[in-house]
Parts: C-alpha cells; structure tokens; sequence
C-alpha cells in the first residue's frame, strides 16, 4: 500500500513535531497512581506540598527515637542499661549522665536479647552479664560467650562457653548465664530434623501495629549486626527456640514430642526434667534472680503443622473450631497442653500446675517471682464465653481478659495459689501493645500495667492491703517499667503520648518526684507542639467511650466547628493506645500538626473497658455493625456539640482500621465527607474461603453458607454504590490483602463519578515501610483532606 503524497508530508511533519516536543507523562487511568521507589525516579509522582511542609512531615516522621530500659536497675539502684537510634549505654537514674559501652565487640559477638531471646542480667553490683552468639565460632565448644559489661567504664569482656552437641535446642537462659533449659529428641527417635526442633506459622490477620512492638532499637551499626548474623548464621541463630516474635500473630510449635533437660554449661552436666507434647508453644519462661528456680508455662498449639497462611477457613481445623465456639474444653489443645513447670535447678525436683479442670478455667502463664523466691506469680487467660457460640474460645489472643495469681510455697516445698488481682484494665486479648504486665517489686508489692480507654499506666499493688493507686500524672503510655529495690521504692521507664516522642523518666512507688531522665525528643516534641484533651460520650444504651482529641497546642478546647478527622486502629482485638506515631497508618502527630483535629476513641471490641465490650464486637451478629454504629453516635455528638459540622468529618485507618473506614462510609453515606482507607480488607466472604485462617471465622461465628445475607452486609464490597465520601485508597501490591478487590472498590466509586483516588505502592506489603513511601503518602493523605473537607 502507498501513501498519497499529502499524507506523506503530514506523517512527515509528525514525526519531526514528535522529535522536538518534549515528553509528557502518560495519563492517569482510572485516577490510579502508582509509586515506585524501584523504578525511574521521573515516574514518580510529583510533590504535593510545599518543601517547607514536606520537611517537616520529614522530621515529624522520622526524627523519633525510643530511648528503652533493657535491663533491670543495678544492685546498688544506681543505673539502667539503655538503647535506643542514638546510644547504647548505661544511664545513671538519679543524674540522667550515661556511659556508652563500647560497641566494637558486637561485630564479633551478637547479644541473644538482640534477637529476641533472654536478658540482661546484673552479675554484681558493677557488671552486667548476657549470653551472646559467637558470630565466628567454628564449633560447638565456642559456638556462645558471656559478656561482662563494665557499668563504670563500658568495657566488654567475653568468656567462650560451649554447648554439648548440635542435637540440642536452647528455651531458657537464668541470670548466671549458664544454667540452661534444653530440649532433646526422645532416646527412642532417630535425630532432629534438619527444618529444626519447631516450626513457625501465622495465626490470625496481622496488624501494621505488630512490626512496631516488641522490639529493642538499636543504633544503626548493631542494627546491622543482628541483621548480618541472621543472614550467615542461621546454624547458630535455629538453636535458640521460642525467639520473641516482632509479629504478635507467628506462632512457634514444636515438631514432635522432645525432652526437657537442665543444662550446666560449666560442667557440661545434664539433668532430665520432663517430656512435652508435640505442638507445644511457649507462653513465658521465669528465674528467680539466684538462678535457683525456674517457672516455664507451655500450652497446645492448634494445627501446629499448619498450612499456608492466606489459604482460607477450614472446619475440620482446632483453630475454627476454637474461634467458633466449636471445640469442646476437652479436646482443646490449648488448655490441655497447658502446664506449667515450676524447676528447682540444683535438684531436677519439679512441680506441675495445671488449669483447674472446671469448665471455663483459664490457661496459666509463669510471669514473675517475687525477691526471695518464695512467690509466684501467674497470669491467667481467661477464655471468651461469646454469645450464639456453644464452647469458650481459648487462644491467647481472643481471650476476654487476663487476672493475675499469686502462690506461695508451702511448708512442704510446693507452690499453691493464695491470692488473686483481677482489673477491668486487663480486659481483651493478649495482643500487640495490651500485654498485661505485673512485676513484683517486694514480697507483697506489684506494679502492674493495664490498658484504660487509651492509657497504658503502671499501677502499684499491695497484695495485703489491696491497696491499689495509679502512679501516672498524665495521660499516655509507660513501657519497660523496671524497678529499684523497696529500699529506693523507684520505677524506671519509657512515657511517650499522642503528643509527646518517647523518653526515660523515674518515678517514685508512691507516684511522686517524676524525673525526667533523657531528652532525646524534647526538640521534637516542642516543633510538633501539640495538645490532647480527654473526652467522653454516653451512647444511647448507657455505656460511655472515653476517647481523646489532638490539635494543634494553639487551638481552643472544645473546639469550634473544625475540620474534624476519626480514625481507628487495625486488628481487630488491637488496643488504641496512647502512643506517638506520625506514620499514615497512626497519624497522630501527623494530621494534627497540619491543621486537623484527630478524635481517636475506643469502641466496641477494643481494649480499655471491660470483658463484655470486647467481646460485644463479636456476640452473635454484631461484627460489622456495632463498633461503625458507635463511631457514628460518637460523631453526631460532635456535631450536637458544635466542633464540628457537615462537610468536615473525615475518616481514615489501615487494615481493619481501612475496614471500619469503609464500612462506615457505607452505613453512613451522608456523616463523612471524606475517607482514606489503608490496606484494607473489604470482603468477607473471600476471605472465609481464600484468607487469613481463624479471623473471619471469630468475627462471624457461622460459616457464609450458614449467614450469606451477614456476609454481604458486613462487607463493604457489596455496598460501594451507597458511598458519596471521597475516598483516597493506599494499598501495596504485595499485601497478602489481595490489591484487586480494593481497585475494585476504587473503580465502581470512579465509574459513579464519586471522587477517587488511588495510590498502589509498588512492592509494599501490608502497611508502608519505605520512608519514601511514607513521606508522599502523608502528602497524599493531608491533600486529600485539605481538598475535600471544608
């Protein structure tokens, strides 16, 4: 075919336009962006913001450090050692000054707290001890070391120790460093598995919020460390078993039935105690500080074989039937596996505790030994009477509460309880930032830890008075609570708050002479300049939220017709605690700094109240409904009150948090004017068949075959043609939340001409941990609330 010659010049002429117009973009489609840290840095979005706000959303975001108490205070109630992004030391509690240790032996010698495993411990007045990897060891007899640290001068010291044969699996390391609690395959089996003596699998829907606790921060040089020795040594790194998960949902389950020895690592001597079952997982493990006793609690883990975790329900498993109320007390491997055993080191002499038989008894949790060894205390997980449901649900993470048992020796050397502490601020589940925490700090003293509303304080307990008092002066949340003997009756920790960076404080018992002891985030916290005011609202059934408001410290309270943002946490079962965050997914220092109001308040199914309101999210066919109808009321009185109007009121979460967006702007199509849903899940009925095991299942009792008109409602993919909100989507494209449902989501919104954005960031998973990626979505998240709230 031949061209005419007309047409020709004009291709002609085309081309050469098309050889000096400079190139543009190619369109938006479906007002979908993408970003990608990966690619050609001119693909990405351009800037939203001026460079003024994106700095300071720059420094909001990423200047924090949390300064963490990582050992018990000295004999002498004298000093604490600390880390955090910035050092890594010993601080002196009364002057604040520190000592830095000296960080070069840790490129030879990785501490196994580091990784999640044991502690620090104080060998004498001046020195403190901890077991660590030997990252060159080349054989059995060199494969750890103890390392002296010098209090007064930061000097390390090591010591090789050993350990007996490869055939072993490290559960516990007392205070002396060498006094050791290990596993062994049975005489009669042939060798342990090359996969290792446990095997690790996930239960439940991982919250953003579970990367984020639970860990020490490091500076950054040790940080790789850790990271280096995990890489090249995995061979060392598998013989310590039970590590602390950084995700509150990986579970870790023995492979097979195995031995527990005591182990003396100075004399190589080794001591049978007992045999535990297949599938045991640990709960916690307690030495007296002599290293005399020791309290380790195991319980039964559900299909510890397990199966690939985004691969659906399945009713023949223990965990379904458990979260549905399916599986009889019984024949319940989390309760009867659960056993407690209470080891004298020096004699092998053990003792066993087990939950009472009585239907409804909790599992039992070895916590902490009072000075002196003659107490134990033990935590107890009650499991959930949920209504619509036959039988308790009894794994740890859906319990409806935990209380805490206090037993005494007797004359005849046992152990037998004789004391009880129970608080509606240990209601709900043990999960990420709610774990109840109770330390003796006398024979008869406690300093417990609970959540209220949003608080997260220490309380002092006397077992024999019953006096009980809160030590905190202000709202917030305390972390790594360590205590000075009854002689200085002082706590050292961490206090951070929606408005306040975490720093190390001290506090006398009786709540008195708070002393602020580092200041790492003063400057932070002073540019951030904040205020937070406690408020509460009484539902039309009598029951009262408490929650809280950030704004800006300048603005008034209450506040006047504002543009007023709500936002929920993931989980769900997950605690809104009181904390600072400045990331999308926990945005409290964020939007408040940028001109909004952020009203953060618990409701139906959250920690802070009481059993029956964490439970209510679940009892017969609440989920879906009753948490986004409390939000609801809570906005429209609000408005009655006049902070804020139609029009202002936006919404915003991640993960179940980008559920409860949704499914608000659904049920409530005229209270939001604005959402920003984050990795969120959105249908529920492929999730039951294709997602997260157990979680569905719990949220909704009966199966979608049984309840398929409950699924629909409570899932906010069927119900996009009731949103009038404009909605910003974040999702990443390796969620294991699948992408396309929320794109789906965003195009029936588009194709309604309902204003939608969405932001895919390339490679994320579930929530966003590239700074990249976090500092535009901040952009994308203020603009966006900027553009569509009065």
């Amino acid at each position: 075919m031949h061209l005419s010659r007309r047409l020709w010049w004009i291709g002609l002429l085309v081309a050469m336009l098309g050889l000096i117009a400079p190139a543009t973009a190619a369109p938006i489609r479906n007002n979908i962006i993408d970003v990608d840290q990966f690619g050609d840095e001119s693909d990405l979005p351009p800037n939203l913001l001026s460079d003024e706000e994106i700095e300071r959303i720059d420094r909001l975001q990423n200047d924090a450090t949390t300064p963490l108490a990582i050992s018990d205070v000295s004999p002498d109630d004298g000093a604490v050692l600390i880390s955090s992004a910035n050092q890594f030391g010993f601080l002196d509690i009364e002057t604040g000054d520190t000592v830095p240790v000296d960080a070069a032996v840790f490129d030879f010698f990785v501490p196994l707290p580091f990784l999640g495993f044991g502690q620090f411990s104080w060998q004498d007045e001046r020195t403190l001890g901890v077991l660590a990897v030997n990252f060159f060891a080349v054989g059995n007899e060199d494969a750890f070391v103890t390392l002296s640290i010098d209090r007064y001068t930061g000097e390390v010291f090591a010591t090789a120790v050993g350990i007996p044969d490869e055939n072993i699996g490290i559960v516990s390391v007392a205070p002396n460093l060498t006094s050791w609690l290990i596993v062994r395959e049975p005489p009669e089996a042939e060798e342990v598995e090359a996969e290792g003596f446990t095997i690790r699998h996930t239960l439940g829907l991982p919250s953003t919020v579970a990367a984020r606790v639970n860990r020490i921060e490091l500076p950054a040089r040790l940080q790789r460390r850790v990271d280096l020795l995990r890489q090249q040594r995995p061979d060392l790194v598998s013989r310590l078993l039970f590590q602390q998960q950084q995700d509150g949902n990986t579970v870790e389950a023995t492979r097979a039935p195995y031995d527990l020895f005591l182990y003396d690592a100075t004399t190589g001597e080794e001591r049978y105690v007992t045999s535990i079952p297949y599938a045991s997982g640990l709960l916690n493990e307690t030495w007296t500080s002599d290293s005399a006793y020791l309290a380790v609690s195991f319980f039964g883990v559900p299909d510890a074989e397990g199966r690939s975790f985004y691969n659906g329900s399945l009713f023949s498993e223990e965990i379904y039937r458990d979260v549905t109320g399916n599986l009889p007390p019984g024949q319940n491997p989390v309760i009867q596996n659960n056993n407690t055993y209470v080891i004298d080191f020096a004699s092998g002499q053990t003792q066993v505790i087990r939950p009472d038989p009585a239907l409804g008894a909790p599992i039992l949790e070895a916590h902490d030994w009072a000075p002196g060894g003659q107490s134990l205390l033990i935590k107890a997980h009650h499991p959930a009477y949920l209504q619509g449901r036959t039988h308790p649900v009894y794994y740890p993470r859906f319990s409806s509460r935990t209380s805490f048992r206090f037993y005494d020796r007797g004359s005849d050397g046992q152990f037998r309880q004789t004391g009880t502490f129970e608080h509606p601020m240990l209601s709900g589940g043990d999960v990420a930032f709610a774990f109840s925490i109770a330390d003796f700090v006398s024979p008869d003293e406690i300093i417990v830890r609970g959540v209220v509303g949003s608080n997260r304080h220490p309380y002092y307990y006397n077992r024999v008075s019953k006096e009980l008092r809160n030590l905190a002066d202000r709202a917030g949340a305390y972390y790594n609570v360590v205590s000075t003997s009854s002689s200085t009756r002082q706590i050292v920790f961490t206090y951070t708050s929606y408005t306040s960076p975490p720093d190390i404080y001290r506090l006398r018992w009786d709540g008195t002479a708070l002393a602020r002891l580092t200041w790492e985030n003063e400057e932070l916290r002073v540019e951030a300049n904040l205020r937070q005011d406690p408020v509460t609202f009484t539902l039309r059934n009598g029951q009262v939220r408490v929650g809280t408001l950030i704004q800006s410290a300048d603005a008034p309270f209450p506040p006047r017709d504002v543009r007023l943002i709500v936002w929920q946490e993931g989980g769900p079962n997950v605690p809104m605690i009181n904390q600072w965050q400045a990331n999308v997914e926990n945005p409290y220092a964020l939007l408040p700094s940028f001109g909004f109001a952020l009203l953060i308040t618990p409701v139906a199914g959250r920690h802070g109240y009481t059993p029956a309101v964490y439970n209510s999210l679940v009892d017969r066919g609440n989920f879906g409904q009753i948490d986004i109808d409390e939000q609801a009321e809570i906005v429209r009185q609000a408005i009655a009150r006049g902070w804020t109007s139609a029009g202002k009121i936006g919404i915003t979460g991640c993960s179940y948090g980008g559920y409860f967006v949704l499914q608000s702007i659904v049920r409530y199509p005229d209270l939001y004017a604005a959402a920003n849903p984050q990795c969120a899940f959105i249908d529920l009925i492929s999730d039951w068949k294709l997602g997260g095991g157990p979680l569905v299942p719990y949220m909704e009792g009966l199966p979608p075959y049984k309840a398929i008109s409950e699924y629909i409602k409570d899932s906010p993919s069927y119900g996009a043609d009731r949103v009038k909100a404009a909605v910003l989507t974040f999702h990443g494209t390796d969620d294991f939340l699948p992408i396309v449902q929320n794109e789906n989501f965003h195009l029936q919104l588009v194709n309604r001409g309902v204003p939608a954005r969405m932001v895919r960031f390339i490679f994320e998973g579930h929530g966003l941990s590239m700074v990249e990626n976090q500092l535009y979505a901040a952009q994308e998240q203020i603009n966006w609330f900027r553009t569509h709230l009065k």
